[in-house]
């Protein structure tokens, strides 16, 4: 038996060492070295780093970095490690670029025996998280986008309009952004948007060296309970997983991504834990974002909200990009026949559909933000930690040793811990179970579809109002 297994992975290393992806994919447009340095920097240095300055005063300035170099340094290597899995099963199927979902399925092929039925099943839901996730992420982009121009409108022209008004009003600009064919032609924008977050992360930064305080009045150390939130919101704000196939699908040079990738999360965990710190440091009592604490009547500080609000804004092409790479190839089969005239067609209405939708998402229910940010924090804990690590231990089962095992087995452990962490968290704060199961029962006896919309509008209520 061990001698077949053996026998099986020597093929497969012949297999791989004849076949050659890149050489297979298909030569126009290729994105440069640069381009995609930046479309992963732009990624990860998001909104997220403005909750840092409030993370680090849950835990302490000393747990805080631990932590956040600890939690880097696994995002850096599930990220090389998702990127070499895809390589090698491109060389192992002899097939030229695959994506994550593909790359997901065809790693259960290489597995055990007993996993490899569920081979589909895991491509589709890999497909399903990604998708949700990303749908999401471009709904709280227009959100976000469209109450800070709200809020800085009115500070300077005092004129109350409703926030469902700006959304419509930026729906041209979504439009554009989602025509984007391409990651070669997104660059430009990345690199824009990444110009405004520098921008509005360097001016923050001079308020926080502005008669800056001594740090040795912070607290070390806090209390324990904090740890994995914090541990999520930098887990969630270095999320690039979904990108980093796409990115290398489209390069010109695919064997340079793993550099890319650790010297740009190197940079982005320097970023973060920089800000986080000085932000605490000059803000102890720091509000869930930074830019709060900022003194909003001075110009300045709107400077450095107009500034973040363009780069979210410029961030939304590329984080549409992903939903429209997951739906085109499923729709492409179905098409494949007609004309080239009449699939550009489909594939228009197909991105200004998805803009619609999304837009109307955003100007519907805009109370249910908060839920959709439970599930998403659920969805990319998995995309970033429990995909990567059963993609790897499937396509190296063959020769898979107790260090590789008892590494991944770590990250799951970790991972559940995120989970069930986020998961209590957001569900006890959110929402008050006890009413919600005594509106269930005075409910219960009426109509069942009457009852579920009665206890549905109870909680969409009970989030707005809060």
């Amino acid at each position: 038996m061990r001698r077949n297994a053996e026998d099986v992975q020597a093929e497969r290393q012949i297999q791989e060492d004849e076949y050659d992806p890149f050489a297979a994919r298909p030569s126009a447009p290729l994105t440069s070295d640069f381009a995609v340095y930046m479309h992963l920097l732009k990624c990860a240095i998001g909104t997220g780093i403005l909750f840092l300055p409030h993370a680090f005063r849950r835990t302490g300035y000393a747990m805080s970095i631990v932590c956040g170099i600890v939690m880097g340094m696994l995002c850096m290597h599930v990220a090389v490690i998702l990127v070499q899995c895809s390589q090698i099963l491109c060389r192992r199927n002899r097939v030229p670029m695959l994506d994550l979902a593909e790359t997901a399925q065809f790693s259960f092929q290489s597995g055990p025996e007993r996993i490899r039925k569920y081979s589909r099943l895991f491509g589709v839901v890999t497909n399903v998280l990604i998708f949700f996730v990303h749908f999401q992420t471009a709904v709280i982009y227009i959100l976000y986008v469209a109450t800070s121009f709200q809020q800085v409108i009115e500070f300077f022209a005092n004129l109350q309009l409703n926030s469902r008004v700006y959304i419509v009003i930026f729906f041209p600009f979504a439009c554009a952004l989602g025509f984007v064919p391409n990651l070669k032609y997104l660059a430009p924008f990345s690199i824009i948007g990444t110009f405004f977050l520098f921008l509005g992360v360097c001016t923050a930064f001079y308020y926080f060296l502005d008669d800056i305080p001594d740090p040795s009045r912070l607290d070390v150390l806090t209390e324990a309970l904090p740890v994995p939130m914090y541990c999520a919101i930098f887990l969630f704000a270095l999320h690039n997983m979904t990108l980093y196939l796409p990115l290398e699908n489209t390069m010109r040079h695919p064997s340079h991504m793993p550099r890319i990738i650790i010297t740009s999360t190197f940079l982005n965990i320097i970023i973060y834990l920089v800000f986080g710190f000085l932000g605490y440091n000059k803000y102890p009592d720091a509000c869930d974002t930074v830019i709060k604490n900022l003194p909003m009547e001075e110009t300045l500080a709107q400077v450095v909200k107009i500034a973040i609000t363009l780069s979210v804004l410029f961030s939304f092409g590329l984080t549409y990009y992903v939903p429209i790479k997951v739906l085109w190839p499923i729709i492409y089969m179905k098409i494949a026949t007609k004309s080239s005239l009449q699939i550009r067609i489909y594939n228009c209405l197909l991105r200004l559909g998805g803009v619609v939708i999304t837009t109307l998402v955003a100007i519907a229910v805009p109370q249910m933000v908060p839920l959709l940010g439970l599930f998403s924090a659920l969805g990319m804990s998995t995309i970033m930690l429990l995909i990567p690590i059963l993609i790897e231990t499937s396509t190296k089962w063959m020769g898979a040793t107790r260090t590789l095992l008892a590494k991944n087995i770590t990250i799951f452990v970790v991972w559940l811990m995120i989970l069930v962490h986020c998961f209590l968290r957001n569900a006890q704060k959110k929402y008050n179970f006890a009413e919600v199961s005594k509106n269930l029962a005075r409910y219960k006896s009426k109509n069942n579809f009457v009852g579920t919309i009665k206890i549905i509008i109870f909680v969409l209520d009970s989030q707005h109002d809060k």
